[in-house]
């Protein structure tokens, strides 16, 4: 019975909840890579060959590889999980911030995915898909292209590597108080963008879209982390909620708050639940599972 207790305390951990999304990422990074070969297969079939015409490809000089581009997305990448890590300092605290990565890059590829199959637009210059016979062979193309040596031709609409510098961005305004490391990063992420442009790795529309929905995804989801943890203070306080607190609504009038189960979703994510948890009983404060048998 003790060890079964043990056992299940540990797939609820810290580390567990990281390892999921560890897992959660890479099961959507490969099912992204499908619907990219996917996508390119039925441009094969099409019609549409030449590029649409674009605002940034007439605005900015040609760059004739995807080499600066890649090289200036992956090392403010690196920096940031390398810069964050280092600053959190405590085990507990770099827990949180990479299990927050993986959830938020799944999240966001998971939705890429979808903008990927659902319309096909012809690639951005000239470009020859590597077309896969068989699941397995899928498979294959797809782990090449997330370690990066082959890439899809009609993965546009939402840009990849936009989704990655705004999310360096975003984490060191999330992260750190230091202003020049957030504007290393802003110049570093601008530097990257007008290559992504200019190497015509992807259509400016794309770059937009994705620089407006990674914005909007880790504003969403940090709002749900600040909404959960109150809330969860809220409960081992034995306060009311919000929706029945007389004096909120008098000045927020949101008689049904939207997304309450979005909130109960990102505490189980973020492990806010651990985390109150565990400050409750460090202070001695109240449960909900003792308020409720007083």
């Amino acid at each position: 019975m003790r060890t079964e207790k043990s056992f299940k305390r540990l797939l609820n951990s810290e580390v567990a909840r990281l390892i999921y999304a560890a897992i959660f990422l890479i099961v959507v990074a490969y099912f992204m890579t499908m619907f990219q070969q996917l996508s390119d297969r039925r441009w094969l079939d099409s019609n549409t060959k030449s590029p649409l015409k674009d605002l940034g490809f007439e605005a900015f000089p040609f760059l004739s590889t995807f080499s600066v581009a890649d090289a200036l997305v992956m090392s403010l990448l690196g920096i940031t999980l390398v810069g964050i890590t280092i600053a959190s300092r405590k085990l507990s605290k770099i827990i949180i911030f990479w299990r927050r990565v993986f959830w938020l890059t799944g999240l966001l590829y998971f939705y890429r995915a979808f903008t990927i199959i659902t319309t096909t637009l012809p690639p951005t210059k000239d470009c020859e898909p590597v077309v896969a016979d068989s699941f397995s062979e899928m498979m294959l193309v797809g782990t090449y292209m997330i370690v990066g040596v082959d890439k899809a031709c009609t993965d546009n609409i939402y840009s990849g590597h936009t989704m990655i510098v705004t999310s360096s961005v975003m984490m060191w305004n999330i992260y750190t108080r230091v202003p020049w490391f957030k504007l290393y990063a802003l110049l570093h992420a601008i530097a990257a963008i007008y290559t992504i442009i200019a190497s015509r790795l992807h259509f400016t529309v794309d770059v937009l879209l994705s620089l407006f929905i990674t914005y909007a995804m880790y504003c969403i989801y940090f709002g749900l982390v600040r909404s959960a943890t109150l809330q969860s203070y809220r409960e081992a306080l034995g306060e009311v909620e919000s929706e029945r607190d007389e004096q909120y609504q008098s000045i927020a009038y949101t008689p049904h708050i939207l997304n309450r189960h979005l909130i109960r979703i990102v505490r189980w994510m973020d492990g806010i639940d651990l985390r109150v948890h565990a400050k409750a009983n460090e202070m001695a404060l109240p449960t909900t599972t003792s308020m409720s048998q007083i």
